[in-house]
């Protein structure tokens, strides 16, 4: 049975989908030096956006069935499956590997070997989904409708991630209601605790009223500046709140980060992991302590 695991926070800019990626694309590919076995995932985009499948260099032009159409017709009459729907590795490869040609011209010998992805899947998402909210306010049973949807997916992964939209509507209610856990990620700023009260609340409605299983999976702290008192403080004020559900990695304001689509992946694949890439160090330290807490959470 796989562990659902949904990232939420309704702030823009905190790097969720940033790190719903890279945790997926780590935990899938695992890492020996790290401790992280590879596991079979999925990772489900929810915001119509659609970030996910652009970070993995995937043209949404191109992408056949998405999240709304398995919303819309897979759940009512059974005419798709979450297999029709998903991308698997070996066209996220090749599209992270022509993205990384486009991104790059003028190194002629091609991309690195390691631009590529193993044991991940994806369900995408288009614009298409920001109208499903309309059609589900007047359903029976709305909040329940990704739990229907992803039900076939519990049997064929070890881990789902569900990247959420920036917002506290029926398409975060739903990844609330589907998901076994729950990860925020903060930006350390003077804010951003300030709208933590807001999000706890909707998750203890969701708890009360319809998972009641729903649990807190951690809380990381995103675009920290080395030195930055006002880092320190935010950091601080979580830890007093939260206590050991804080992560003890903590991910770097990096403009490596911000470039890394331009090498046509996540920065866990595109760059390697040590002192000279300090933001991909960052996220495979924070995929090895995910993945401790996964394996408490199955008993491994």
């Amino acid at each position: 049975m796989a562990v659902v695991i949904a990232c939420v926070n309704h702030k823009g800019g905190c790097s969720r989908t940033t790190t719903a990626v890279n945790l997926a694309s780590a935990l899938a590919m695992g890492n020996e030096d790290y401790g992280i076995r590879n596991r079979k995932v999925l990772i489900v985009d929810m915001d119509p956006k659609g970030n996910v499948a652009t970070t993995f260099g995937v043209d949404k032009r191109k992408v056949g069935h998405t999240m709304n159409d398995l919303f819309a017709q897979g759940i009512d009459r059974s005419s798709l499956s979450l297999r029709d729907c998903i991308l698997g590795p070996d066209m996220l490869s090749m599209s992270m590997r022509s993205s990384w040609k486009k991104h790059n011209p003028e190194r002629s010998r091609g991309p690195p070997k390691q631009i590529s992805v193993r044991n991940l899947w994806v369900l995408p998402a288009d614009l298409d989904l920001s109208g499903i909210e309309i059609d589900l306010a007047t359903r029976v049973g709305r909040e329940n409708r990704l739990r229907l949807a992803l039900k076939e997916a519990l049997e064929m992964f070890e881990v789902v991630i569900i990247d959420t939209p920036a917002s506290l509507g029926l398409l975060t209610v739903n990844s609330l209601c589907a998901a076994d856990w729950v990860l925020i990620p903060i930006q350390a700023e003077f804010y951003a605790l300030e709208g933590m009260g807001q999000l706890m609340n909707a998750i203890r409605e969701v708890q009360k009223s319809v998972n009641p299983s729903l649990g807190l999976f951690g809380i990381l702290m995103t675009m920290v500046q080395a030195r930055s008192k006002l880092c320190e403080t935010v950091s601080d004020q979580a830890r007093s709140h939260f206590g050991e559900r804080v992560f003890d990695t903590q991910i770097p304001r990096s403009v490596a980060i911000a470039e890394s689509p331009l090498e046509g992946a996540p920065i866990v694949i595109a760059q390697n992991p040590n002192k000279s890439n300090p933001a991909s160090e960052a996220y495979w330290s924070f995929a090895k302590e995910a993945d401790s807490r996964i394996r408490s959470i199955t008993g491994e």
